[in-house]
């Protein structure tokens, strides 16, 4: 490798005593040097530990208040163990080498001391600004030249005793010097240090964010005079310090190791040159730093709309509209203008800090806290460094967006542009919304193309900038507590976007987010049961005072792995945009995003004590076997490996606790205990109000899925007659079960038949069932396992009765067809009267929800007739002839009831 540099001098210091004049200015000069401690590194570049009066004392109490994140501080401390840090920023900046001196001393890690290329004369201490004036005049005096560190070995010494340093990247003064001598380059100097040593050089970038605004294409006249956030001038950097540093925080982006790009460089490279390309490597790092912090550089909305509107797709499509409706072009512009007014976003920083302070109020007195997932996080920080980011949230609440967005924003990072329905535009929310980064879209827009047209521009445009966006993969809030099937409408459009090469990569974010109790449960009650879903209106917003005066336990927000598209759609054959294979691409990511979400659910102790009540049908449960019950169920999630509230680590007293407040909440009432009785009454037990259990379904579906498994394959023993078994048919069984419910549940990605046998294999271990001959896979059920095997069975029980009623309805339609909403009325009636039969147990069973799901299965297996409507009119039912299908299944039903 060519070096072309000269070899650094040696360390100075006096010449030898017999070298030394004897006159009395040689005398004097000779007691000046040994004041200096022999030699004549003492530069102002050079900070002692302890400062001047006026840094301690004016600077010190506003540099505390910056944040500087734990995960930093362990990285910089694990760099300093192993070599040299070089401490690297952006732009030139006294205030910032100040508070990296003084802040990181405090912190306990390895703090710059030497600054490249900086004079820091009126923050010295006295007694260190007379050496460095002594140290240049005898310096000057012997040598007829003023010291220059990088001649004199300075900077050599000082990285060889692993000391820390500082320079900077983009700095006026610095090119100057540098572009007349190379050779006084500060990484091309730290490159020939490097050549001279076994340990590694680390160049780390950082910087102090004061503002999260990103930037706008047009400079106001205010930053213009004063600087611009990323680089303010020295009032505005002052002024930042003093009012902002509260909501400061230090970013710390990927080191450069120079040992290990001098191991891969090229061996002819010129150092100059290599110096310049680490140079642009580090700046690169820092501006994508601040873009997950910032996002891209802000464009107004009048700028999007151009460039959404003139998209040369969207105009052929506005042609071809115009052309097929007869109509003029300007009037289908004029339309397609409206569109985007109506449903673009408006972001502006005012809003974003209204939100956020806003949401935190909120958050603060709705719960008792939130459970943010960092690690996860973290992890989703370093991907935002790749691509655009989509987050895609299961949606439980209308808290959602607001509470993850806020918690993205408090944690660093651009918040996304949320896609949500226009029934949430009204006044007065809808324009903080809008200005708060959501764009609003219609529920349905079938036979809309230009509609949709515009929409997909618009979210292309939106990539291709570079903002990060979020969407509900499920659509609309769960009433039902548990996932629904995927919406592919804003997922397709984003695959059509990657696919049209809007990036080069996008990455997908499954974020579960969860709460000890939904502030929307009452209204969700009352859909389930046949209600009709009110609007949102200024008056519910003033309603909404009302849960201000209870608190609604803990939320939870969990973060899986990012997906890239890139890499998912690298093993995928290529379709043509719209066709049949590219929509199956889109709902098979579709399932993977859902199934990862499902994955990272959290499990609550109130969802987990409301499973264990409804796994009795009866009025009341006695309280030994309830909390057996709780256990049973614990036992087996946690040898599933699923997250877990951190009040989960005691079970009894999150049991205990649990229990309370459903009595708290009259969801339970307390059976006291029967004195003298040593029985099971003797120990009390819980009645439950039966108009409340379909509210204890809503939290048990929160974790159902992660007992599927368990409860189809004891569904299975448990139809069998004399309890003897083999995996085979319990195989056939669960084949069944899993085809019978895919309306209704989000099944894993495992195949199942691994599922059963670790299912098998698992009560086996708990000597649940018997495995009479491991070559054959044949079973028993264990003396004691019956009661076991009824917990998990019962979990699904009530949908297995809300299909039973289903089915018995559909003797309603052997005379003529009727309309959707007449047959789910019908069967709303039908079950109503079945349950005060007796026929059928559980209030829950009664959802309309689930009657939806079963309709549409039996329409599929060809039980009932589906025909869509013809123009406007409504879709419709019938009876089919065939019987053979219905008979099947009714008897299938029939066995797993028990009936």
């Amino acid at each position: 490798m060519s070096t072309d540099r000269e070899k650094p001098g040696p360390e100075r210091s006096d010449a030898p005593e017999a070298d030394k004049p004897r006159t009395w200015m040689g005398r004097i000069l000779s007691r000046l040097s040994g004041w200096l401690g022999g030699h004549d590194f003492h530069y102002a570049g050079y900070l002692p530990s302890r400062p001047g009066f006026l840094l301690r004392y004016t600077l010190d109490p506003f540099f505390r208040r910056v944040t500087v994140h734990p995960r930093y501080l362990e990285r910089l401390r694990d760099l300093a163990s192993q070599g040299a840090v070089v401490y690297t920023l952006k732009y030139r900046s006294y205030l910032d080498f100040l508070f990296f001196n003084r802040r990181y001393q405090k912190l306990g890690v390895i703090a710059p001391e030497v600054a490249f290329d900086l004079n820091l004369w009126m923050w010295q201490p006295f007694s260190h600004l007379v050496q460095i004036i002594s140290a240049a005049v005898n310096y000057f005096t012997r040598r007829r030249s003023w010291p220059n560190p990088f001649q004199d070995g300075y900077f050599h010494k000082t990285i060889q005793e692993k000391r820390g340093s500082l320079l900077f990247l983009v700095d006026q003064v610095g090119f100057r010097q540098r572009f007349l001598k190379p050779r006084e380059d500060p990484i091309r100097h730290l490159l020939e240090i490097q050549l001279q040593l076994d340990f590694p050089i680390f160049l780390v970038p950082q910087m102090i964010m004061y503002e999260k605004a990103p930037f706008r294409e047009n400079k106001s006249l205010w930053q213009l005079f004063f600087g611009d956030s990323e680089n303010p001038g020295r009032l505005r950097k002052l002024g930042l310090c003093l009012l902002r540093a509260k909501s400061a925080v230090v970013e710390v982006a990927e080191p450069v190791n120079l040992k290990e790009f001098l191991a891969t460089a090229p061996t002819d490279g010129r150092l100059r040159d290599l110096a310049q390309q680490i140079r642009r490597e580090l700046i690169n790092r820092l501006d994508v730093q601040r873009r997950v912090i910032t996002g891209p550089v802000m464009k107004s909305r009048e700028e999007v709309m151009e460039l959404t509107l003139t998209d040369p797709a969207l105009t052929r499509t506005m042609e071809h509209v115009a052309e097929t409706k007869k109509k003029k072009l300007a009037k289908i512009k004029k339309t397609a203008q409206d569109y985007f007014w109506e449903m673009s976003a408006d972001p502006h920083v005012f809003y974003v800090n209204i939100m956020h302070r806003l949401v935190s109020w909120l958050s603060r007195h709705l719960f008792e806290g939130i459970a943010f997932d960092t690690q996860g996080f973290e992890k989703v920080r370093q991907a935002s460094q790749r691509g655009s980011l989509v987050f895609v949230p299961c949606h439980k609440s209308h808290l959602d967006y607001l509470i993850l967005n806020n918690l993205i924003f408090k944690h660093h990072m651009q918040t996304p542009r949320i896609a949500a329905g226009k029934n949430l535009s009204f006044w007065p929310l809808g324009p903080i919304f809008r200005g708060s980064g959501v764009f609003f879209i219609r529920r349905r827009f079938l036979g809309g193309k230009l509609y949709a047209e515009v929409l997909y521009t618009y979210i292309k445009t939106m990539i291709k900038t570079g903002y990060n966006l979020e969407f509900f993969i499920e659509g609309g809030r769960s009433r039902t507590g548990k996932l629904v099937l995927p919406k592919l409408g804003l997922l397709n459009m984003v695959l059509r976007a990657y696919d049209e090469g809007a990036a080069p990569d996008i990455l997908f974010v499954p974020t579960f987010i969860g709460y000890d109790q939904v502030l929307e449960e009452k209204a969700y009650l009352q859909e389930l049961e046949g209600g009709k879903k009110e609007a949102e209106t200024v008056g519910q917003l003033v309603d909404a005072r009302k849960f201000l005066k209870k608190r609604y336990g803990r939320a939870y927000i969990q973060f899986s792995e990012p997906l890239s598209l890139k890499d998912y759609m690298a093993g995928l054959p290529q379709p043509e945009s719209g066709d049949l294979e590219a929509r199956q691409h889109g709902q098979e990511l579709s399932y993977r995003i859902i199934q990862a979400i499902n994955q990272i659910s959290v499990v609550t102790p109130f969802s987990l004590v409301c499973a264990a009540l409804l796994t009795y049908p009866r009025k009341g449960v006695y309280r030994r076997e309830l909390l057996q019950i709780i256990q049973v169920l614990y036992d087996y999630l946690q040898a599933q490996g699923v997250l877990e509230a951190d009040s989960l680590e005691d079970l009894t007293q999150a049991a205990e606790d649990t229990l309370a407040l459903c009595e708290s909440r009259k969801l339970v009432t307390p059976i006291e205990k029967e004195e003298g009785l040593t029985d099971e009454l003797g120990l009390g037990g819980y009645s439950i109000d039966e108009t409340k259990r379909p509210l204890l379904e809503y939290y048990k579906n929160n974790i159902l899925h992660f007992f599927l498994p368990a409860a189809m394959v004891s569904l299975s023993i448990l139809a069998r007659q004399g309890f003897e078994f083999s995996r085979e048919q319990v195989m056939e069984d669960y084949g069944f079960l899993q085809d019978f419910f895919r309306n209704e549940f989000i099944f894993s990605d495992q195949d199942p038949e691994t599922q059963v046998t670790q299912t098998l294999e698992y009560f086996t271990s708990r000597g649940v069932v018997i495995n009479l001959d491991p070559q054959e896979a044949s079973y028993t059920l264990s003396a004691s396992g019956l009661k076991d095997l009824a917990y998990f069975a019962n979990l699904l029980f009530n949908y297995l009765e809300s299909y039973w009623i289903v089915f018995r309805s559909i003797k309603f339609l052997q005379k003529k067809p009727r309309s959707e909403k007449e047959f789910l009325k019908r069967i709303q009636s039908i079950g109503t009267k079945l349950h005060k039969m007796g026929e059928v147990e559980r209030t829950e069973a009664l959802s309309e929800s689930t009657f939806q799901n079963a309709v549409k299965i039996f329409g599929e297996k060809g039980i009932v007739l589906k025909k869509a409507p013809e123009g406007k009119g409504a879709t419709t039912f019938s009876r089919p002839t065939d019987e053979d299908a219905r008979e099947y299944y009714g008897r299938q039903l029939a066995r797993f009831l028990r009936r």
